[in-house]
């Protein structure tokens, strides 16, 4: 049985809704236009020991090979050192940006398991890039490039993976990738299977004020466990220096997936006991291989470069949710439901480059096709209505950008525009009313130099962020007698209209940016009409929330100490008027962390974490608690670093939690949860031969692929 899921897990210190990490974008060629203004513009390095820091024609990057950083282990612990990313439990973000897109040596990543595969010695640098431009989809706020070190060799290499985490129960990860080169030819295979555990325990305090003053208290626990298998493989092939092809398949087969729910609620009626309600429930998913087929052609014509990809998905998801309600002063309930999910999406994308004028020119464009069908049915119809909706997507999305060096310093400017026709069904019919169009135009304009030595840039842009499918359901999912949760098939497209500053100057990187989001999207829940002490969760669009992120970072090196101090805040303005009260959610969001490496003797290294997040307001949330999370790791490599053995506690102090109230019509939840993220982690690794991938695919209909 679904249970209520309020807004986001803020652990971490980045307050936008997540957005799924499998959005895309192309990378730019290098020119020699930008080689020349990245000399222009300089690198400051500060010791041979540190990270340097330039600003690039995108945004910022970091420079890992030779510094503290290639010591840290993983792609995975790099990231948590980079300035402006912040690690999430499932993820990355970037502050005041939200979940980016992640390039592997231009290859978007497909699995966050990836970065694991990476040593952190075979890093060159990481960009973080902050305003993407119209070569990426509308909906990406941001982007991180990792680039590593060029290795010779060719035949057969291959790395395996052992990961065991405790968390209350037992946890693993086998992995193992090969790989096969030979002249032009690369071919790539990888295996991984996990069996993860996840727990959550819950308090939520709800209150509706209509004409009898209704009150829930309510303990909630879920225990689930999933196994999945993932297969990848694929090919690559250069026919010379300015040619290449290539193909990469992956499926992802679940396993055993199901979720235990011990749900009691005391219920009050004007203060006095109503009912008490205990529910137990069991959600089961039983899900088919999804399919996932990438090709590309990377090529030059004299000084045209041309990138060219195609994607394929399929997939295919049921879920089967039983739930035995029983009453203490009404009746008792038995609810089961099945919700079947089948996804389809082509896409395709081409970018071309071209030097103009003493710049380069990129132009483009983008076409996705999706269709997605959504058949829920449930054995009382007497409370909930069966739905079988079918939704249909077109985009088409033609772009171009120009960027030159001038005098006074680097100026880009690009603009897409994108087309949306979206067809909506119900039980076969056609909805026109649910039916929309949109045609819009996105503009990114970028201009940088360097005014001393501050490498700074300046930079407007228009972003888009789109309901996911799932939001845009009827499906009215039953979480108890007096609460159920709906999607919103009339919810319109969000726009953000960014102005931001952003810098380096010797080992600090600096950024403030101010953001109007129009048509926001938020959770809001309001009561059914012909019964009012039921709750209905949704989610709607309000007018406007303006708001101001700041950001300042600092990595100085002490001896074997290389710290890292980040600060950060962020400060809304938005007034909600519900039946209840008219609130001022402006209060701002106060953000740290504060990285510690030390470089051991015997080739040890040492990493203590720490993460601060204050309470504050984010939309029509506030964050009730602050956090304070401790992480530690230790870190060594063996066999000249074909082996290394690394050991993790998580969330040490058990204080990575979430009180979120929620303010709606004419109701307020407050919820208390904790996860299972205090953990201890041992990791092994043995890599044998291993080669730099030559896979240049970057696939297409990317931010498509995170709405499914």
């Amino acid at each position: 049985m679904k249970r209520l899921a309020l807004v986001a897990s803020f652990c971490g210190i980045t307050i936008t809704q997540m957005m799924a990490q499998n959005i895309n974008g192309e990378q730019i060629s290098d020119t020699t236009l930008f080689d020349k203004f990245s000399k222009e513009l300089g690198e400051v390095v500060v010791k041979a020991h540190l990270p340097q820091y330039k600003k690039t024609h995108e945004g910022l990057l970091t420079n890992v090979a030779g510094t503290v950083l290639s010591k840290m282990g993983t792609a995975e612990d790099v990231l948590k050192h980079v300035p402006s990313i912040v690690k999430k439990k499932d993820g990355y973000e970037v502050v005041g940006k939200g979940t980016p897109i992640i390039y592997i040596n231009g290859r978007k990543m497909q699995d966050i398991s990836e970065l694991d595969n990476i040593k952190s010695s075979d890093i060159k640098s990481v960009e973080v890039i902050q305003n993407p431009g119209a070569t990426y989809d509308a909906s990406v706020n941001a982007v991180i490039k990792i680039k590593t070190i060029k290795k010779k060799g060719e035949g057969f290499g291959f790395d395996t993976r052992s990961v065991y985490w405790y968390n209350k129960h037992d946890n693993t990860i086998q992995q193992v990738n090969m790989n096969y080169r030979h002249n032009g030819l690369n071919l790539f295979a990888a295996y991984k299977f996990s069996d993860a555990t996840w727990m959550q325990k819950a308090t939520y305090e709800q209150t509706v004020h209509v004409d009898t003053l209704w009150q829930q208290h309510n303990n909630n626990e879920v225990t689930g466990r999933i196994e999945s298998h993932h297969l990848i493989s694929g090919f690559s092939y250069d026919f010379n220096a300015n040619h290449s092809i290539g193909a990469r398949y992956t499926l992802t087969s679940p396993g055993y997936s199901r979720s235990k729910d011990f749900f009691d609620s005391q219920v009050t009626a004007d203060g006095k006991f109503y009912d008490y309600i205990k529910t137990d429930g069991l959600t089961v998913d039983k899900d088919n291989p999804s399919h996932q087929l990438n090709a590309y052609y990377n090529g030059t014509l004299g000084k045209t470069t041309i990138d060219l990809n195609t994607d394929l998905y399929f997939s295919t998801n049921r879920a089967y949710a039983y739930s035995d309600e029983q009453s203490q002063e009404h009746d008792s309930r038995n609810i089961n439901s099945k919700n079947r999910v089948s996804n389809k999406m082509v896409a395709t994308k081409l970018v071309i480059t071209s030097p103009l004028l003493g710049g380069n020119l990129s132009y483009g464009a983008e076409y996705i096709h999706t269709r997605r069908n959504d058949d829920y049915e449930v054995n009382r119809t007497d409370l909930l209505a069966n739905s079988y909706s079918k939704l249909e997507e077109q985009t088409a999305s033609p772009f171009i950008q120009y960027a030159r060096l001038t005098p006074i310093g680097n100026i880009t400017a690009g603009l897409r525009y994108e087309y949306v026709r979206f067809k909506y069904y119900d039980a076969g019919i056609y909805q026109p009313e649910q039916s929309r169009s949109f045609r819009n135009l996105f503009p990114t304009i970028s201009y940088g130099a360097k005014i001393g030595k501050v490498m700074a840039q300046l930079s407007y842009s228009v972003k888009t962020s789109r309901p996911s499918y799932s939001q845009l359901s009827n499906n009215v999912s039953y979480m108890n007698r007096f609460t159920r949760q709906t999607g919103n098939p009339y919810l319109d497209n969000e726009t953000n209209h960014r102005v931001e500053l952003s810098g380096v100057w010797r080992f600090i990187q600096f950024m403030v940016n101010y953001k109007d989001s129009r048509n926001v999207i938020i959770y809001w829940a309001e009561q059914i009409p012909e019964d009012e002490a039921i709750t209905m969760i949704s989610r709607k669009n309000v007018k406007s929330l303006k708001s101001m992120t700041a950001f300042i970072s600092a990595a100085p090196k002490i001896g074997i100490w290389a710290p890292q101090i980040n600060l950060g805040m962020q400060k809304p303005w938005f007034t909600l008027h519900t039946d209840v009260a008219s609130y001022r959610l402006n209060r701002p969001i106060f953000m740290g962390n504060f990285n510690n490496a030390f470089s051991l003797p015997c080739g040890i290294t040492l990493n203590v974490d720490y993460r601060y997040q204050s309470k504050g307001n984010t939309m029509n949330v506030y964050l009730a608690k602050e956090q304070h999370v401790l992480d530690v790791s230790i870190s060594k490599s063996f066999l000249k670093d074909a082996l290394t053995l690394e050991i993790k506690g998580n969330d040490l102090l058990y204080k990575c939690w979430d009180a979120d109230l929620l303010y709606n019509q004419k109701m307020e939840l407050l919820q208390v949860s904790k996860r299972g993220t205090r953990e201890l982690q041992l990791t092994l690794r043995y890599k044998f031969n291993t080669t730099r991938s030559k896979y240049k695919g970057t696939g297409a209909g990317n931010a498509e692929l995170n709405r499914l």
